[in-house]
């Protein structure tokens, strides 16, 4: 497909495009019985408190941002070797190197190198792990394109798979200069089969509500040839082939949607949910070379932290079969794999947040 802005903004506007996605559920009944795992709290020898929001596994490193709003100091790396606090970066600004967000974390690939992107600047910066400084070493900002980036994650060949916070397409494949290299799969898609909450009408929402009630994480594979999503409200889970341009949604537990209402923001259709019936679906996803997990929680905002009815992982094949569905002992809002060693690392939001090992051997 030839490199083109131009196409973005016509399928950001509503232009609607064909789609051949598979459809597969699985139910409670379907799961494997549970593997029971017993988490243990990790001491990196912090001399202060951690509130962590996401993780990622890099190079024997396990890179945490913070979930608090800090000044300075928005990413913390921890060493898996030695157990030991290394250092801390993210020096807030709006200046070069400087960032306002701490996450979400994205791995390109470099040896050594992690990236964040700042949703409130729009902007990528990429961290050294052995690099002193507490600046990024690299940023690019504001990819030309006319709507935001919702979910990211990088691609092959220095290249983005996006969500944009508008228009019926689902996934966008770009380069940093905001070029279209590939885009596909079609948010109407997800309603097929589906029950709306009473008085609404299928005809009458936009393409920007649906985009919003499907909001979730994107995760690319090691070898940046698949990638997952998984959704925060709506328990779904789309295995994405960016090459051949094929969606596989794996719905489940539950298969259905929120109760929702269509409200209106600025001119768009936006989900006003039912918070009193609203519950997270899926948390945090990791992608492996031949699995993914997914974590998570059918539970309310409220309850996240609570010791009762604690989350699960299950782990899929890239073809949407439950391969292993495990029992966490702790509120985790976040995870990463170890594949070589079979180590789970999870971000806990229990009374001590922090970082809790789960062993798969």
């Amino acid at each position: 497909m030839k490199k083109s802005r131009f196409i973005v903004l016509l399928v950001a506007l509503g232009c609607n495009i064909p789609h051949e996605d598979s459809r597969l559920v699985f139910t409670e009944k379907q799961l494997p019985t549970p593997i029971q795992l017993k988490g243990e709290k990790l001491d990196f020898g912090l001399e202060f408190a951690l509130n962590p929001k996401e993780i990622l596994l890099k190079d024997q490193n396990l890179i945490v941002a913070e979930g608090k709003s800090l000044q300075n100091e928005k990413v913390h790396l921890l060493d898996l070797r030695g157990q030991k606090y290394r250092r801390s970066v993210g020096k807030d600004g709006l200046g070069p190197g400087e960032i306002t967000i701490g996450y979400p974390l994205l791995d390109s690939g470099e040896p050594d190198i992690f990236w964040v992107y700042d949703t409130q600047q729009f902007k990528f910066s990429a961290f050294s792990i052995k690099d002193t400084s507490s600046l990024a070493i690299r940023q690019f900002k504001g990819l030309d394109i006319p709507l935001y980036i919702t979910s990211v994650d990088w691609g092959p060949n220095n290249t983005l798979l996006v969500n944009l916070v508008d228009g019926w397409v689902k996934y966008f494949q770009l380069n940093t200069d905001g070029d279209t290299i590939r885009y596909f799969g079609s948010w109407e898609n997800m309603l097929d089969g589906r029950e709306l909450p009473q008085g609404v009408k299928r005809e009458d929402l936009q393409p920007n509500l649906l985009a919003s009630l499907h909001q979730g994480k994107i995760k690319s594979n090691p070898s940046k040839t698949r990638f997952v999503k998984a959704g925060t409200h709506v328990d779904f889970i789309d295995i994405i082939d960016i090459e051949n341009e094929e969606v596989i949604t794996v719905y489940g537990p539950i298969d259905e949607l929120p109760e929702f209402r269509v409200s209106m923001n600025q001119g768009f259709q936006m989900p006003a949910f039912d918070l009193s019936k609203l519950t997270l679906k899926y948390l945090d996803i990791y992608a492996g070379d031949k699995s993914f997990f997914a974590l998570y929680s059918g539970k309310s905002f409220r309850e996240i932290s609570e010791d009762s009815n604690l989350n699960r992982l299950f782990e899929f094949d890239y073809d949407g079969k439950v391969l292993n569905h495990y029992q966490l002992d702790f509120p985790l809002i976040g995870f990463t794999v170890d594949e070589i060693n079979r180590k789970i690392y999870g971000i806990s939001t229990d009374m001590d947040p922090g970082i809790v090992l789960f062993d798969l051997n």
